[in-house]
């Protein structure tokens, strides 16, 4: 497969969306990779290997170029349609936001040859932990069963035990919160002076910057599950007395074993969406895009990003469903709009 040495990355004058910001991302991620990248104006060519336009309707085409690409943003109208229509004897290279909208592309241009559908990549691949409010005093006889918290994190990943912050509202908990630093655990402890004004107040504020309120103990419910839908956050609490009947906002458990099993669900919702960020970074992105101009050079379709071939009446039914979409050109803003790419397009080529 050939190798890209040199990307020149085209920006048009007087933008300033999200896309200059992941543009400058995949320029700094190419020249990590060792390839040179440059990113300016189109009258700034300077022979490089691959065009990519970050405007496909104010875009560059250079026969100097083995690969020249557009980055293909949204079509919301029959006009940058049209626009996009004309794109097609033009580049041989059509990067799409996502696989879905490559099937858009490729039932425009009638084939999917030169069309990717690359997911548009996060900017930020951490996950905030989760918060999780205990708003209770801590009585010695354990009653609260806050034991169960050390017992489920014990043998988990430092990566695991990262994924919550347990907050502490009430009196009691200095000792406990010690075993949970031997686990290198994220804790907080809210204890107000029961002679402080408003001291209740002051707690119901703390919880308000939870997540998710849980209540261990099975001795005769805890009033703090109302707080906490006052606070209009979830509850996971014990199936005793009041704490029924609640509705979907509070998950019930009956015994420990149950008590895991949701906080297993936790942690996978956590996971996922840090497994999901993770496939969609900028490293991914640009692996899968560097194959893509890889497989226009070479002459071969790629099998990952490209669009399957699909029926006439597959097309027709994808371009309906885009075009349900659209909006009228009727707009001084849309016109104003096409009248300025239409003077940035020609000045771009010279």
């Amino acid at each position: 497969m050939p190798q890209i040495r040199s990307v020149f990355i085209v920006e048009p004058e007087g933008q300033g969306w999200i896309i200059e910001r992941l543009m400058r991302d995949i320029a700094t991620e190419l020249s990590v990779r060792g390839i040179q990248t440059r990113v300016g104006r189109g009258n700034q060519y300077g022979g490089e290997e691959v065009i990519f336009n970050s405007r496909y309707l104010v875009a560059l085409s250079e026969t100097r170029a083995r690969v020249n690409s557009l980055f293909i943003t949204h079509v919301d109208d029959r006009v940058k349609e049209q626009e996009l229509r004309m794109s097609f004897a033009r580049f041989n290279s059509f990067v799409c936001m996502s696989p879905h909208d490559a099937e858009f592309v490729a039932a425009l241009k009638g084939d999917s040859v030169g069309i990717a559908g690359i997911e548009l990549p996060a900017r930020e691949l951490t996950v905030r932990p989760l918060r999780v409010a205990y708003f209770s005093a801590r009585y010695e006889d354990g009653r609260k069963n806050e034991q169960w918290i050390i017992d489920y994190f014990r043998n988990r990943s430092p990566e695991e035990r990262a994924a919550f912050v347990f907050c502490f509202l009430g009196w009691g908990w200095e000792p406990f919160c010690e075993k949970l630093g031997e686990l290198e655990m994220n804790y907080e402890i809210y204890r107000y002076s029961r002679f402080a004004p408003g001291e209740y107040q002051l707690y119901k504020e703390a919880l308000i910057s939870s997540d998710l309120l849980i209540y261990l103990g099975f001795d005769g419910g805890a009033m703090s599950v109302y707080d906490a839908l006052n606070a209009g956050i979830d509850v996971l609490a014990s199936d005793t007395s009041y704490h029924r009947g609640l509705g979907e906002a509070v998950s019930l458990f009956a015994d420990r074993a149950e008590f895991v099993a949701r906080m297993d669900q936790l942690l996978k919702r956590h996971s996922d969406r840090l497994q999901a960020l993770q496939r969609r970074s900028i490293q991914a992105y640009v692996e899968r895009l560097l194959s893509h101009w890889n497989s226009v050079i070479g002459g071969s379709e790629s099998t990952i990003e490209s669009p399957t071939t699909v029926t006439m009446a597959a097309r027709q039914h994808t371009l309906q469903s885009f075009r349900s979409h659209y909006k009228p050109m009727l707009s001084f803003t849309r016109i104003r709009s096409f009248l300025i790419r239409w003077v940035q397009t020609r000045l771009v080529r010279h």
